[in-house]
Order: structure tokens, then C-alpha cells, then sequence
């Protein structure tokens, strides 16, 4: 299996976009741990960034998940 990942973080805006989940869906996504997000330094006003590899490799995980409980 080969995965491209176009870019390696996502602002909120381009995610909500590509995935079509409300803002406020990935915000509660990212403030319950379940996207991860580039860390900023305290007081920092860049772009929040969500790690779109992390996300690769989840969903890489899960799909080998199904496929290995489709052959019990």
C-alpha cells in the first residue's frame, strides 16, 4: 500500500473543507485529544495546525483493523 499525504498539517479551515465537518466538529475533535494539533508556543497567534499525518496512519490502522476481522 502506498499513502501520499499532500501536506503534513492542516489549518482548521482547509480540514473543514477537504472533510466536510462543521469548525466546531474538529474543535471539539481537537479539544477531546482525538485530532492532534502542531503545538504552539503560549500566547502564540499562528494558525491552529492539525497533523494530517497522525490522521494518515489512524485511518491506515483502522482500515488493517477491518480487513483483518473480514478473514476470521
Amino acid at each position: 500500500m502506498q499513502i501520499h499525504i499532500d501536506t503534513p498539517y492542516m489549518t482548521i479551515a482547509e480540514y473543514t473543507r477537504r472533510s466536510g465537518q462543521s469548525s466546531s466538529a474538529v474543535e471539539n475533535e481537537i479539544k477531546s485529544g482525538n485530532y492532534i494539533i502542531r503545538p504552539k508556543r503560549e500566547g502564540s497567534k499562528a494558525a491552529v495546525l492539525i497533523n494530517m499525518v497522525h490522521m494518515t496512519l489512524e485511518a491506515a490502522e483502522q482500515a488493517e483493523r477491518v480487513r483483518m476481522e473480514g478473514k476470521r
